[in-house]
């Protein structure tokens, strides 16, 4: 059986320091960023240097440097950023791996059917806009 949806632990770390650095002006420091999230730093320094050359973000060296999203980065969409780390995004139909559901009365067509519109609105939305939610 498949799973409704299928974010890695990377992605999901990529989506949430996206979210931190768009919150905040300047420079983030990845011991900030770590600590904020609660995430593992030898993780999310390995999730940075992805987005860095995915050039989402911009790394500054020194002792006053950090991470801050590049222009490209403010514009990404969810989308962008776990494609970035996972691949294509994708979504299912169907529980049971089949490409078209054959069956007309599934008790989770419409269910993922609707789940599958939401999640797609959510994909398409800029992290820049998430950053401006209350």
């Amino acid at each position: 059986m498949q799973t409704i949806l299928k974010i890695s632990e990377a992605a999901a770390i990529a989506l949430h320091a996206a979210d931190y650095m768009a919150k905040r002006p300047g420079l983030c420091s990845a011991q900030d960023i770590a600590r904020g999230l609660d995430v593992s730093y030898n993780h999310l320094s390995k999730v940075l240097q992805h987005l860095t050359k995915s050039g989402y973000v911009l790394a500054v060296r020194g002792p006053k440097g950090g991470f801050t999203l590049s222009p490209s980065g403010l514009k990404a969409t969810v989308r962008d950023i776990m494609t970035a780390l996972d691949g294509p995004v994708q979504t299912h139909a169907c529980l049971m791996g089949a490409k078209v559901c054959r069956h007309k009365d599934c008790l989770f067509g419409r269910f993922l059917a609707d789940t599958n519109r939401r999640f797609e609105k959510v994909l398409n939305q800029k992290i820049s806009e998430f950053s401006r939610r209350k």
